[in-house]
């Protein structure tokens, strides 16, 4: 498996500094370099944080999980399920608002 060194920096980067996750936690899953910043981290990440701040999802989130599940399961269980009541859940995942906002 090969990796650039300045795409695990970037993931490094984000999960450390704008999710919080303890390094300890990302060495246990070294699988989460892997995934794509732009295409799978950031756009879930930015719906768990719409879902949270509108007070539906607890803010101890599991990231780990969260990544692990495949695209279909995730848009079930975060997105379609709550896209009425919260329609900013799709515009995060389409990347319409900036992760933090």
């Amino acid at each position: 498996m090969r990796i650039s060194k300045d795409k695990i920096r970037r993931v490094m980067d984000f999960l450390l500094k704008e999710l919080g996750l303890r390094l300890s936690i990302i060495s246990c899953y070294p699988y989460l370099l892997v995934y794509s910043l732009e295409k799978t981290i950031i756009p879930r990440s930015s719906v768990i944080r719409v879902l949270t701040s509108h007070g539906i999802l607890n803010k101890d989130v599991n990231f780990i999980s969260i990544f692990h599940l495949s695209e279909k399961k995730f848009l079930e269980k975060y997105v379609i399920k709550y896209q009425e009541m919260v329609p900013q859940v799709s515009q995060a995942y389409q990347g319409k608002t900036v992760f933090g906002d």
